[in-house]
């Protein structure tokens, strides 16, 4: 049995049934809002407005603490190496050639909180949205159909294959497998491991590949028509008013940040 790859935490709020492609667009949005705004209070705000939608919309905090365990090395890692990088401003440190300034440390607080803010409107995406509504989104905006049932498909067996390694494992170490040594050494002693997780991975993929051929995906067209066969589902996505409104404002706030920008550099 395989197990989802799923972050959608179901609940019964306004950004749960908007429409995923409004949050598509709100995502690109927020993307580009996060890449060109070039201020550190900025992104903060954006950031904390990212926290309060979500905790409003009944994301608990245990998902959003989550998503900052994840992303803390990357924190780490930037605020640790990039103030070397921007040698501006006052002189806070040097060790060697390397010079510890305001400038740097103000940069890499805008490069963490750019992530940051990234990692999070992908959050609200997921967080809100199911994998069906998602995959029959990108379809709706012109992926061809194989191509976002490839995209179901792979989240819902990647972790269906982490666990057939896992078992695995556990089953050859009540064997008397153990794996020790060095990197090489252990890699080899992976060996029986891996064969048969690529096994069952094999048989997993013939499973599917017959049940996909019993439910039609091998015929590409109706009988008596020459273009592509017609694919029906349970709930269709439709834009409700709420939907069109939401998706002007975001729109609108967009423009006028670039309005904004664009007058503040001129």
């Amino acid at each position: 049995m395989s197990i989802a790859l799923d972050f959608y935490v179901h609940r019964e709020s306004w950004l749960h049934r908007l429409d995923p492609r409004v949050k598509l667009w709100g995502m690109l949005v927020g993307f580009i809002a996060a890449f060109l705004l070039p201020y550190l209070l900025v992104q903060g705000a954006l950031l904390l407005g990212l926290h309060l939608l979500l905790l409003g919309n009944g994301i608990p905090w245990r998902v959003l603490r989550g998503l900052w365990r994840q992303m803390a090395l990357l924190v780490v890692l930037i605020m640790v190496l990039q103030p070397f990088f921007v040698p501006s401003g006052d002189v806070l440190l040097a060790v060697g050639p390397l010079r510890l300034t305001v400038g740097g440390l103000i940069q890499a607080g805008l490069f963490a909180t750019r992530a940051l803010v990234i990692a999070f409107f992908v959050g609200a995406l997921l967080f809100t949205t199911d994998q069906r509504a998602l995959v029959q989104a990108v379809v709706r905006l012109g992926l061809p159909y194989t191509w976002g049932l490839t995209f179901s498909l792979t989240l819902r067996f990647l972790p269906a294959i982490q666990q057939l390694f896992g078992t695995v494992r556990e089953a050859q170490a009540a064997r008397g497998w153990v794996a020790e040594g060095n990197l090489l050494r252990r890699f080899h002693g992976y060996l029986p491991v891996l064969v048969a997780v690529i096994i069952g991975t094999l048989r997993m993929s013939d499973r599917l590949t017959l049940a996909l051929a019993a439910r039609g995906m091998a015929a590409p067209t109706d009988a008596g028509t020459s273009g592509p066969a017609q694919r029906t589902v349970w709930r269709d996505l439709h834009m409700r008013r709420s939907d069109w409104l939401t998706l002007a404002v975001v729109t609108l706030a967009f423009l006028t940040m670039g309005f904004w920008l664009f007058a503040f550099k001129g």
